[in-house]
């Protein structure tokens, strides 16, 4: 057990609205896995309304937090952190709870109004707070003890990258300061009135004198003798056990002198060498203990500088009081150490002293000195004669001892050879599970933004995402493995953010075979349909189509509906109108025709033809006999990539990208759309009262936009269609026609 935890609550029934504390108790499997979770809050007003209010916190975090199947994968994927959990489920904790204050008609007065919510995990710490309460650190120094407000020296840190270690969340909780609890320190969360009744040297006095329940139960003694209805609220967290689960003892008792913790320190680290190293490798050290010895005297012994010890030492310690470091001259006597966790919420800043050793350097001089020796020939040969005589005068028995000796250095040798090769594939490992853990967390952080609507948000992450992706390595079958599983999981992901639906069901109503038709329009209940400089009239109900030819027309293209009796097309520079009651045509040339002008879209509207000129960034207007033509647009914009445009009183004018421009009295309205993703070629735009919607044929999607504000509704793909050409849309019947080269489908909206 990594921590001791107690509660206060004091006068929780005396005073107006409701308040209470809450420590989670859940079995050992859960509180291994994910620790403990606490609530600390006090709500003003109506005392229902206020239990209503805790009684959801307690419920809704316990059920998000315990409950998230990331909780059991926290042991197969290396990286997965309890505060990114922590994170998730208190972002569905304030939807959840903005949800239930409108169901229940509830109104929190936040001047009055205090929560704090957290879990402590092993010696890690993570909370929120939102109003007044207090969140209290005692940490020992050299002379005793000293207490700091956590929250207040987050805020007025000086740390750059304080934004990336506090999340943010959008909801009555705005962050999350997480850090680790220094060994053998106290964490106290109050309310706001247990530090205005209790002053700091008699809390420190209580909580560092008394184990965390007796402490608990004599501040509430103390508090209790003051004649004031005012709660009073409590947590009291003591660290008990260090970063590896071993119960450590108070850090003040038993300093041994500094030899004493060196000499433990150098025992300690044999023995944990010992204990780590590989079954069958044989011990580098123990070798050249039994070659000094048996070489001892071989070799003569250089006379070695005496290293005079000065009575003062440098040390290095950290000012806690401003969180930097310090150097100070001491007597090696008073010498202590203070060992802080990488994560410590007090962890100074890390101080590197470099000595130059002369031993090294005049060793190598002495090297130096002696090298044009060792390549003479007469020093080999000195050095073989020398080792053949000692190899004869060797016995049976020694010589089998020598031949042992070579055979454990060749078995060394593969030994290393293959221990470095583990080594490294274990590095691999290592950063391909630390890559994936990062990948698993952009995806939690896009599962959270998404959960507010926030599909801006969660697109910027994604593109870390992919990055991230894109550096995987894929050189193994369990790396390709990984990549695979990661670019699936994105994959369901970005088909979430783009909000694609695919479409498997859309009903065949017409069969077109043989007829080569390109274009689609829906008027007056019936559909017709263009091919090259025929018009046909296609009656679901009736079998064969009936066929208009136009004299003086090639191509056909860009059918418009007038919403009367009129469907417009154009042939080049020719608008051509069809009567759908008399089935007769009129051919009009438009005026001032200029194939340089780089024409696309157009459409009709009040009697009035509206043609896009790309290259002259302009909207040109003919009256209905196209005789004169005049500028429509007054202001400056861009629609070099305008391919089709549609009217309801407003201009909505379709880029190729899937982008929406607005125009409004002749000028470019605020139009907040952006293109689509994945990338499009947008070709057609049609509208309704409330919505617009856009085609691509090349990747058969049909995007949905909301009118009012521009943002993306929907995006459906046809994958089931052999192609897609075009698309009409029956406003009234709430239905769109596919048109595709065997038939034309219907889709229900």
């Amino acid at each position: 057990m990594y921590n001791k935890i107690a509660q206060i609550i004091l006068n929780s029934g005396k005073a107006s609205g409701a308040s209470g504390v809450f420590v989670a108790q859940p079995d050992s499997l859960k509180e291994s896995l994910a620790g403990k979770i606490f609530i600390l809050g006090e709500v003003d007003g109506k005392k229902s309304d206020g239990e209503k209010i805790i009684n959801f916190l307690i419920s809704d975090l316990s059920d998000n937090y315990y409950n998230d199947e990331k909780i059991m994968l926290r042991g197969r994927i290396e990286g997965l952190k309890i505060e990114n959990i922590f994170e998730a489920a208190l972002a569905k904790m304030n939807k959840n709870l903005s949800d239930f204050l409108t169901d229940q008609k509830i109104k929190i007065n936040s001047a009055a109004t205090s929560l704090t919510v957290g879990v402590v995990y092993e010696n890690k710490l993570h909370f929120a707070s939102f109003g007044k309460n207090r969140a209290l650190l005692i940490y020992r120094r050299s002379d005793g003890y000293e207490i700091i407000n956590v929250e207040t020296s987050a805020e007025n840190s000086d740390d750059k990258s304080l934004d990336e270690k506090i999340p943010k969340l959008n909801g009555l909780f705005s962050s999350i300061i997480s850090g680790e609890i220094p060994l053998g320190s106290y964490f106290i969360f109050t309310s706001e009135s247990l530090p205005e009744y209790l002053s700091g040297r008699e809390m420190v006095e209580i909580v560092t004198k008394l184990p965390p329940i007796v402490a608990a139960e004599q501040i509430k003694n103390t508090l209790a003798k003051i004649n004031i209805y005012v709660p009073f609220l409590g947590i009291i967290i003591k660290n008990t056990t260090d970063s590896i689960g071993q119960e450590i003892k108070d850090p003040m008792e038993d300093v041994p002198s500094v030899q004493a913790s060196i000499s433990s320190l150098n025992s300690t680290e044999q023995r944990t060498e010992q204990m780590l190293a590989p079954a069958g490798i044989i011990s580098f050290k123990k070798i050249s203990s039994v070659i000094k010895t048996l070489f001892k005297g071989l070799i003569p012994k250089f006379q070695q500088p005496v290293r005079k010890m000065s009575k003062m030492e440098i040390s290095s310690s950290p000012d806690l009081t401003t969180g930097q470091s310090s150097t100070r001259f001491e007597n090696k006597k008073s010498v202590k150490n203070s060992l802080l966790g990488a994560g410590s919420f007090l962890r100074p800043e890390k101080i590197k002293l470099k000595q130059t050793s002369y031993r090294f350097l005049f060793n190598i001089g002495k090297f130096a000195k002696a090298s044009p020796a060792l390549v003479h020939k007469s020093f080999w040969a000195g050095i073989f004669s020398a080792l053949g005589a000692w190899l004869k005068n060797l016995n049976k028995k020694n010589r089998l001892l020598f031949v042992g000796l070579i055979v454990i250095a060749l078995v060394f040798s593969v030994s290393l050879v293959i221990t470095n090769r583990n080594r490294d594939k274990q590095k691999v490992s290592a950063e391909l599970t630390a890559l994936v853990a990062q990948i698993e967390e952009k995806g939690i952080l896009i599962d959270s933004h998404l959960l507010y609507n926030d599909e801006e948000g969660a697109a910027k992450v994604l593109i870390d995402a992919k990055a991230l992706i894109a550096s995987l390595p894929r050189g193994s079958k369990i790396q390709e493995e990984a990549y695979n599983k990661a670019v699936e999981r994105l994959s369901v992901l970005e088909t979430k953010i783009n909000k694609i639906v695919k479409v498997d069901n859309a009903q065949k109503v017409k069969d077109l075979a043989g007829l080569n038709i390109s274009k689609l329009t829906y008027a007056a209940g019936k559909l017709y349909g263009v091919s090259g400089a025929s018009i046909y009239t296609l009656t679901l109900d009736v079998l064969s189509p009936i066929e208009t030819k136009i004299e003086g027309a090639s191509n056909l293209e860009g059918a418009k509906y007038d919403g009367k009796d009129n469907i417009y097309y154009r042939d080049g520079g020719k608008i051509i109108q069809f009567n759908i009651k008399t089935n007769k045509t009129a051919l009009v040339n438009i005026k001032d025709y200029n194939e340089a002008d780089g024409y696309s879209g157009y459409n009709i509207f009040n009697q009035k033809v509206y043609l896009i000129a790309k290259n002259k960034n302009q909207i040109y207007t003919y009256n209905s006999s196209m005789s004169t033509r005049s500028d429509w647009l007054k202001d400056t914009a861009d629609l070099s990539q305008a391919s089709d445009l549609y009217i309801d009183g407003s201009i909505y004018t379709l880029n190729s990208n899937g982008s929406i421009n607005k125009f409004y009295r002749n000028k470019k309205a605020d139009y907040k759309n952006i293109a689509l993703n994945p990338a499009v070629s947008a070709s057609k735009i049609l509208g309704d009262s409330k919505q617009l919607y856009i085609l691509d044929t090349t990747s058969k999607r049909l995007a949905i936009i909301a009118k009012a504000d521009g943002h993306l509704m929907s995006q459906y793909v046809f994958d089931s269609l052999n192609d897609l050409k075009d698309f009409a849309l029956d406003e009234t019947g709430k239905a769109i026609y596919l048109l595709s080269s065997d038939g034309i489908y219907k889709f229900g909206l």
